[in-house]
């Protein structure tokens, strides 16, 4: 059986004029999810911000005071506490939130749409909650490669800058 997803966007600090439509935002979760094939049910919550949102979260959380496109907070499963999940009730992955305004300025500079820049800071965000991530060459690489797979069977393209140095 096909394992059920779901996904809760929160666009609650974006005017209203600049909300993206919540089927493109949960096309992009999903499509992650199905692409890595994730076997069990689960539930993601994305949540679009501003600079300003995500700056505090970035602060608080990472140390960093500065805006950044995307944080993933991941909800580790804790085999030691004791804690489970009633059969039929979906797994929380965790959050993924985006500032809106830090991926219209990344676009720009990248020379891709929003809609192309906005889904991979979700699928990147998206993976890093499915345990991917990018602290070794060999990481980043296969975290790239899931990225250009996912973005090409939405029907993205976009250029790809080198984002972070690669090597010691």
């Amino acid at each position: 059986m096909d394992p059920s997803h779901s996904v809760t966007v929160r666009q609650g600090d974006v005017v209203k004029e600049r909300r993206r439509p919540l089927s493109f935002l949960r096309k992009v979760v999903l499509t992650t999810l199905h692409s890595v094939a994730c076997e069990e049910d689960t539930e993601v919550c994305l949540t679009l911000t501003n600079d300003a949102g995500i700056q505090s979260l970035n602060s608080h959380y990472r140390g960093q005071d500065r805006p950044t496109d995307v944080l993933a907070f991941r909800l580790d499963d804790d085999q030691e506490s004791g804690f489970w999940l009633p059969e039929g009730v979906s797994r929380p992955l965790g959050d993924v939130i985006v500032s809106l305004d830090t991926v219209e300025r990344q676009a720009q500079e990248n020379g891709n749409s929003l809609e192309s820049e906005l889904a991979w800071v979700i699928c990147h965000g998206s993976l890093h909650l499915l345990g991917f991530d990018h602290q070794t060459d060999e990481q980043l690489a296969e975290m790239r490669a899931w990225e250009r797979t996912i973005l090409a069977s939405l029907g993205m393209e976009r250029s790809w800058p080198e984002l972070w140095p690669v090597g010691p």
